[in-house]
């Protein structure tokens, strides 16, 4: 027992402590020798051999234990700086948090130079910055300042190995760094880069020594392989941070789905965009995402990626929100091989596209208007054509019969049914885009009459509507087939903001408008305004709703093409005038039209009442390929005093001309002709007789001429159909030189 507990002591000294009981058990022993010779060689004499023995034995004993001693006290240093170094190394080695590893390093330098204080500073956005200190009791003044610039000239000598102490006598008054007796620095280099510096320092007087600032010298080199491992770790959790961001937040959906079709992994978009949350995703089918009649496809294409390697870009499907949404999207995929080059994952990346298929619906809707459009623009052109041989018959008739006649009051329903079929082909033609805007005096009663009448036939009884029309005479100046088509928008908004019934309300005020700009969409204006006001029953909107009713295919209806508003905002402003909106939800809507006044309203009434044909004796060519219609222009003519010819094809109007180049005066000219067309005809007239005046006479007019020609070639132009006071007063203004003001 006494043996082993004697071998546990042995082993547990360290090699030094070891050393020390050997040197000593050697001077016990020598000294054993010298009392043992002493006791018994007692009374007898000693020979120079043993005395030259006991000498030897104590010189070589001494000698042993001094220089055991000595080297022994530098080993036990050496091993404690390399236990100190290894305790650093250990720390940067495990652990990246460069806060703690700092303030290990200061305290095992402080301990191992035996000083009272320590600090670290590091190079942070050109600054040194104070990032780890240790010290016992009150600490003492810094010998860096804080926050000093890095590159400062007043810090140069930081960069390289420095040590200081406190100087005697006088000159201790010029010592600034209080109760400190001396401190040593020395740099952190990063890859030759200055990063920062460790300073430590004493109370006591005690000079630092080349090897103290070598030992810190190792602590630095240390600290400087810590903040490499840290900047290196920062920049790769930075951009690990910026990957997982740019997937999570990605603007297209992402999954990852194993080869059975389990997802194992989705971004935050995707949960977002369907209103699911992660855990409702992650460990479930990827069916899940998919409507019912998707199922069989998905499961063929998950097939088609595991076993036959296929990828597939801009597939588009569609996606089911957990609140029942049907998302469009457009699917891309990729695949994840494993070590043996098989695939083990399939990457999905979806792109939302439901806006996108909803705006190419809206566009093949428009292209589907803009056929209906050409369409109608076409059969309004020929039923013009009709209605000219019919208004322009009905008016030779009633000047030539008497009122008192019985078949006057004939002649006065055929007209007037021709002029509401002629105000129906205005619709047609402003609907298909087809009509020049033709700006003209309007009475604004009268347009909300013949709008009403054609708005009527497209309610039920549930809706009444309510006129409040003013009785003064509103007149102002615009193209009525434009100004019929704003209101029948709103009309036709109030009627569907019903659908319960209800009552829609229409009113016009000559006014001088108080608006506020809250509620003014366009520029307001001063003046005198007709205004025309359309307030239904109906749903209402909200403020935020509101702010967006006049953009281009916004709508809140399901089956609406966003466009109704944005017309009525172009006429409004088209004419001069601006409109306002007023809603609350559940309490209905108003929109109210401002159109400027026309400034001489009592001239125009005056020629309302007194209506006059303006005859003439020039002579004129009519060109029309219509049979009746040319045979009709004609006879009005001749009744107005002009001396006419009619011909039927830009060829004849050609031949006529080289005959009879002198004896016309002006040309009324068809512009949608067979074989030759209008404009055609037009050019090769002027190259015979280039001061001929032309007067263009068709169904629609945007269809055959551009601006510049209506404008700068043409003198004159009739929109079919006409009568004879137009004629008469189109033909005037062209030979007179007036203009339509």
């Amino acid at each position: 027992m006494k043996l082993t507990r004697l071998r546990k002591f042995r082993t547990s000294l360290g090699p030094v402590e070891q050393a020390q009981v050997v040197s000593s058990m050697v001077v016990v022993a020598t000294m054993a020798t010298i009392v043992s010779i002493r006791l018994f060689t007692v009374g007898k004499t000693i020979d120079w051999l043993t005395i030259g023995s006991i000498i030897t034995t104590g010189v070589f004993g001494f000698i042993n234990v001094f220089f055991t001693l000595k080297y022994g006290q530098q080993l036990e240093e050496q091993k404690r700086e390399l236990l100190a170094l290894n305790t650093i190394a250990e720390a940067v080695n495990r652990s990246v948090e460069i806060s703690l590893l700092l303030q290990e390093a200061i305290r095992e330098a402080r301990r191992l130079l035996e000083m009272e204080f320590g600090w670290i500073y590091h190079v942070e956005g050109g600054k040194l910055v104070l990032r780890a200190s240790d010290g016992i009791g009150q600490a003492p003044s810094l010998i860096i300042k804080p926050d000093i610039e890095a590159d400062g000239s007043e810090i140069v000598w930081a960069r390289i190995p420095q040590a200081g102490s406190k100087p005697r006598g006088r000159r201790a008054a010029s010592w600034k760094f209080g109760d400190i007796s001396s401190w040593a620095s020395v740099p952190i280099l990063v890859r030759d880069r200055f990063a920062g510096v460790i300073v430590v320092a004493s109370q006591e007087r005690n000079e630092f020594t080349k090897k103290q600032l070598g030992l810190m010298g190792a602590f630095s080199n240390q600290i400087a392989v810590a903040l490499e491992n840290a900047t290196l770790f920062e920049q790769l959790r930075k951009s690990e941070e910026r990957y997982m961001d740019l997937f999570e937040h990605s603007p297209d959906m992402s999954h990852i789905i194993t080869r059975e079709g389990i997802i194992v992994s989705c971004n935050q978009t995707e949960v977002d965009r369907l209103g699911y949350k992660k855990e409702d995703l992650i460990g479930f089918s990827v069916l899940t995402l998919y409507p019912l009649q998707y199922h069989l496809a998905a499961k063929n294409l998950l097939n088609d990626v595991f076993e036959k390697g296929l990828e597939v870009s801009g597939l588009e499907e569609q996606f089911v929100a957990k609140s029942g949404e049907v998302v469009d999207v457009s699917i891309s995929t990729s695949t994840v091989y494993d070590e043996g080059r098989k695939p083990a994952f399939m990457r999905v990346v979806a792109r939302d596209i439901t806006e996108k298929k909803k705006m190419e619906s809206k566009i093949m809707h428009a292209q589907r208007i803009d056929s209906i459009g050409n369409l109608a623009g076409g059969i309004a052109h020929d039923f013009n054509n009709i209605l000219t041989s019919i208004l322009g018959s009905t008016s030779i008739m009633k000047r030539k019969m008497r009122k008192s006649n019985e078949w006057f009051h004939f002649a006065d329903i055929i007209e007037t049914a021709a002029k509401r079929g002629a105000g129906l082909t205005r619709q047609l033609l402003t609907f298909a885009r087809k009509s020049t805007t033709q700006f003209r005096p309007i009475i604004v009663n009268d347009i909300i009459e013949e709008t009403l009448r054609l708005f009527e036939r497209s309610i039920d009884k549930s809706i009444a509507i309510n006129k409040e029309l003013t009785d003064d005479m509103a007149i102002i100046r615009g193209d009525d087939g434009q100004i019929q088509q704003a209101i029948l928008n709103l009309l036709i908004n109030a009627r569907d903001a019903m659908p319960n019934g209800g009552t829609i309300s229409i009113g016009s005020h000559a006014v001088t408008p108080d608006v506020h700009p809250s509620n003014v969409f366009g520029e307001a204006r001063s003046g005198e305004f007709a205004s025309i006001v359309i307030r239904d029953t109906g749903v209402g909107m909200s403020k935020e709703v509101q702010q967006r009713i006049f953009e281009p295919f916004f709508t809140t209806k399901e089956k609406g093409t966003g466009l109704g508003l944005s017309v009525v905002y172009g006429v409004v402003n088209s004419h001069g005038g601006f409109i306002t909106a007023e809603s609350e939800p559940g309490k209905g809507t108003q929109f109210t039209m401002f159109f400027p006044l026309l400034a001489d309203r009592e001239k125009f009434q005056r020629s309302l009442k007194k209506p006059r044909l303006q005859e003439g004796h020039e002579r004129i060519l009519v060109v029309d390929d219509e049979e009746n219609v040319g045979e009709l222009i004609s006879r009005m003519l001749g009744l107005l005093g002009y001396t006419v010819a009619v011909v039927r094809s830009g060829k004849e109007a050609i031949a006529y001309t080289k005959k009879k180049a002198n004896k016309i005066d002006a040309v009324i000219l068809d512009m949608n002709m067979p074989e030759m067309s209008g404009k055609e005809t037009f050019k090769k007239l002027k190259k015979i007789r280039p001061d001929v005046r032309v007067i263009v006479s068709t169904g629609y007019n945007n269809e055959s001429l551009e601006p510049v020609m209506v404008e700068n070639l043409f003198d004159g132009f009739l929109q079919k159909p006409y009568q004879m006071e137009e004629l008469s007063k189109v033909l005037r203004e062209v030979f007179d030189g007036k203009n339509n003001g």
